[in-house]
């Protein structure tokens, strides 16, 4: 009995110690992780390339979050694209319709989309996002939140073609 309490102590050692410490969440298909400021969130995600070959990167925060991330850049394959302006934009709505704040890339600042793999004969596209966003709109005078960063964001999808923009 001592043997096979030892044996199973161990095995439980060796397996524990093989499990990484790093907290890196890897997104199933057709979806987003990152945090939003200091929280995390995650959602769904929508991947077209419009007729003019822009990428377009739409992530949904689940259930009754109604935030939505949007990336657009110019595609060309797996690589590191720089966001500025409007190509990186937050906004978040009541009830889907109703628009309560939007963010966009903070002048000056940058965000970044890297697109780390790309298949091109099944679309699948997967990688990560950081976006430094300040406020374009918010509803209203009480709500002094004017910036807002997503960081350590990570995605997995399959692109659509033909998306309009």
């Amino acid at each position: 009995m001592k043997k096979e309490v030892i044996l199973l102590l161990t095995s439980i050692l060796i397996l524990a110690c093989g499990k990484s410490n790093d907290s890196e969440i890897i997104p199933l298909e057709n979806t987003f992780v990152s945090k939003r400021d200091t929280q995390t969130w995650n959602g769904t995600t929508e991947l077209g390339i419009t007729a003019n070959d822009t990428l377009v990167f739409l992530g949904l925060g689940d259930g009754l979050d109604n935030g939505v991330v949007v990336a657009k850049v110019k595609f060309e394959g797996a690589r590191s694209y720089v966001l500025n302006d409007r190509q990186g934009i937050y906004y978040n709505t009541i009830g889907g319709d109703v628009l309560i704040s939007q963010y966009a890339i903070e002048q000056g600042k940058e965000g970044i989309f890297i697109i780390s793999t790309y298949d091109d004969d099944s679309k699948r596209i997967e990688g990560s996002f950081e976006l430094p966003l300040k406020a374009t709109r918010l509803s209203s005078a009480s709500n002094r939140d004017s910036t807002l960063n997503i960081t350590n964001g990570r995605f997995r999808g399959k692109i659509r073609d033909g998306i309009a923009h």
